[in-house]
């Protein structure tokens, strides 16, 4: 029989939890470490800063899952690419990665209140990257680990609004996985005991359910333009990168529709 709980024990920090907790927060990070302390207990590091350790007890085993991320770093996140086959075309991925870089960069600019430099930029540049020409590498969105299960992304940046940024683009483009990620979200506060964090999750359900379709919410980014040739033109190009982003999943491939 196992006991699950979260959090450091050494520390007085653990707290109870069931399997299905600890599933929702692991699910879909690598194994990118693991080390063996003989037959007492066995560590796997896992992407986005976190460990799950094996103890063996009298009762049987205690699984036990930690934060090691330092006081000072951003969290990252894990974002669910859509419910896909096991194996799909590289292609398909990098139409995905790079949608999902656009919705970013585009709520990641307006977050910083830079809405004028974006439309400076679309005017001169209709077709331009703004991702790459406008963020710098401190506001880049970064890949830590990519896999299968059914594919999900850890992601992470250095600031503060990337995460936010970041956070309001992963709920809104699938309707499907919407209730599931702001859980996830949820599960993670938790686990890091992170106050700040579950007053941000309890903003963004609310905009979620306020907003209860996509285009109401990327319509808040597109409506910062004060040119309405730029105002459309970035409200296409927010629809495309969300089509792209939700290419090949079998329930929301087709929910870019609604935008239109």
């Amino acid at each position: 029989m196992a006991d699950f709980s979260i959090g450091a024990f050494e520390m007085q920090e653990a707290f109870a939890t069931d399997f299905s907790e600890v599933l929702n927060i692991i699910k879909g990070r690598s194994i990118i470490s693991a080390a063996d302390w003989g037959n007492e207990r066995f560590e796997l590091g896992l992407s986005g800063n976190l460990m799950l350790r094996f103890f063996r007890t009298d009762d049987g085993m205690l699984i036990n899952l930690i934060s090691t991320q330092n006081s000072d770093e951003n969290p990252s996140l894990v974002i669910d690419l859509g419910d896909m086959e096991k194996r799909i075309p590289i292609s398909v991925i990098e139409k995905k990665l790079n949608g999902l870089r656009t919705l970013y960069a585009a709520f990641y600019l307006i977050y910083d209140n830079r809405h004028q430099e974006l439309e400076k930029y679309l005017n001169k540049n209709p077709d331009g990257d703004f991702g790459k020409e406008l963020l710098g590498d401190n506001e880049q969105l970064y890949i830590e680990s990519i896999s299968y299960g059914s594919w999900v992304v850890t992601v992470w940046s250095k600031t503060k609004k990337a995460y936010k940024a970041i956070s309001s683009v992963a709920g809104i483009a699938f309707e499907r996985g919407r209730e599931a990620y702001l859980s996830k979200l949820e599960a993670d506060a938790r686990f890091k005991n992170a106050e700040a964090d579950k007053e941000e999750i309890k903003v963004r359900r609310e905009e979620f359910e306020h907003n209860k379709e996509q285009i109401d919410y990327l319509l808040k980014v597109s409506d910062k333009m004060e040119l309405p040739e730029i105002k459309e033109q970035l409200k296409a190009r927010l629809i495309e990168a969300t089509k792209n982003f939700t290419l090949g999943d079998k329930s929301d491939g087709e929910s870019y529709k609604k935008l239109e």
